[in-house]
């Protein structure tokens, strides 16, 4: 059942608007809590191995790319936050106090899923000091500058703030098959405020889940009505001698709490990263990794769609953005090259091949380039006879 609207409707949470994304940035830790915590803890290989949680992450990641066909995608991932720690610290807030430590069952699976990411093609993400949604914050900032159409996927409500005309935020309420996709038009509708209000929103209400305090005394319904009537949270205690004793008495009294929650809840744009939303481009997934990864921890089911990811990966440009030095390529059969000079780099049963104009990427042998004056890489194990070898 979705959300309802201020008036009591239900909300139309399809997900149209991730089908137009072409860059999806991922919270991992978040992603990996939702399967966890989705699918039955028995969930387990033939000798014990525990693997719900890897199931479910992995079916989501399957997803992405069969029924989104992305040209990138990066899975951020948590670092002890530092820097939020501190701001919670200096006002005397313990920073997520009272969440429950990692189960164990999720601890022996959680090795596993950054190779996962990795066999998929996609971008693993991290950055000492900062949180996974700070990371994605920044890069969906880039990404919505550069006119780059974007999804975040996460189930925090404070990634609500990031929506905008071309970012859509893809949430997963009940496990991970079934997603709702908000827009800024949505977010309004649920909560009456634009994203850019939802820090002020927590600053008013709140979140457990984080432990961010809020002002006793509001809720969902009565944040969104004085943050839609006021503008700002900094308005509302402005305007504090306007409301019931009880409430004036509240935001009086927590005001500086509540400042210091709506900067909890404003996830950080700016961070100095080495990492450029252009060059998140998909690889190639790694289909005899991820048969590997199936068979061993017994995903039949996956392990016979595997040929859905050949017909998922676009044929055509795969560039994010215009950035001149972006690699374009295609899939495709290897044309004859004659004696044209080209770039070979083989692995598994594909071939890659660069001309000054294109890059070709074939389920081929690199022997079949003879004639082509070749630069390779050890082209002795690639059976081929190259003009230069990069590795002499």
């Amino acid at each position: 059942m979705s959300p309802k609207t201020l008036t009591g409707l239900e909300l139309d949470l399809d997900d149209a608007p991730a089908r137009e994304a072409d860059l999806f940035l991922v919270d991992g830790n978040n992603l990996a809590y939702r399967a966890f915590f989705a699918l039955p803890e028995e969930l387990a290989t033939s000798e014990g191995f525990p693997t719900g949680a890897l199931l479910g992450f992995t079916n989501m990641l399957f997803k992405l790319l069969s029924d989104y066909k992305p040209k990138g995608v990066a899975v951020a991932w948590d670092t002890r936050p530092v820097h939020r720690t501190a701001a919670a610290e200096a006002v005397e807030v313990v920073y997520k106090e009272g969440r429950r430590p990692m189960a164990d069952l999720l601890r022996e699976q959680f090795p596993y899923f950054r190779p996962i990411v990795e066999a998929f093609g996609y971008r693993n993400l991290e950055f000492e000091g900062w949180e996974a949604d700070d990371v994605i914050a920044t890069l969906a900032t880039q990404a919505d500058a550069a006119g780059i159409r974007t999804c975040v996927v996460s189930t925090d409500r404070d990634a609500f703030q990031l929506v905008s005309e071309n970012v859509c935020l893809m949430m997963t309420p009940r496990g991970v098959s079934d997603v709702q996709v908000y827009t800024p038009d949505r977010v309004e509708a649920r909560y009456g405020i634009r994203p850019d209000q939802i820090p002020d929103f927590i600053g008013l209400k709140g979140d457990s889940s984080d432990n961010i305090p809020g002002v006793p005394g509001i809720g969902d319904k009565t944040a969104g009505q004085l943050i839609a009537q006021y503008g700002s949270l900094e308005s509302v205690l402005e305007h504090a001698d306007e409301q019931s004793p009880a409430r004036r008495k509240n935001l009086t009294e927590f005001a500086d709490q509540a400042r210091a929650s709506k900067e909890l809840a404003t996830m950080r744009r700016d961070l100095e990263l080495d990492c450029d939303t252009t060059q998140l481009v998909l690889a190639p997934p790694d289909r005899s990794e991820l048969r590997e990864m199936f068979r061993r921890f017994e995903f039949r089911g996956l392990l016979s769609r595997i040929d859905e990811l050949d017909r998922a990966l676009p044929s055509a440009d795969r560039s994010l953005g215009a950035a001149a030095d972006t690699a374009r390529w295609r899939e495709g059969e290897l044309p004859d090259f004659g004696d044209t000079p080209v770039g070979v780099a083989a692995e598994a049963d594909r071939v890659a091949v660069a001309t000054l104009d294109d890059v070709v990427v074939a389920h081929a042998d690199p022997s079949q380039l003879r004639g082509a004056q070749m630069t390779a890489h050890d082209a002795k194990s690639l059976r081929v006879a190259a003009a230069d070898d990069t590795m002499l």
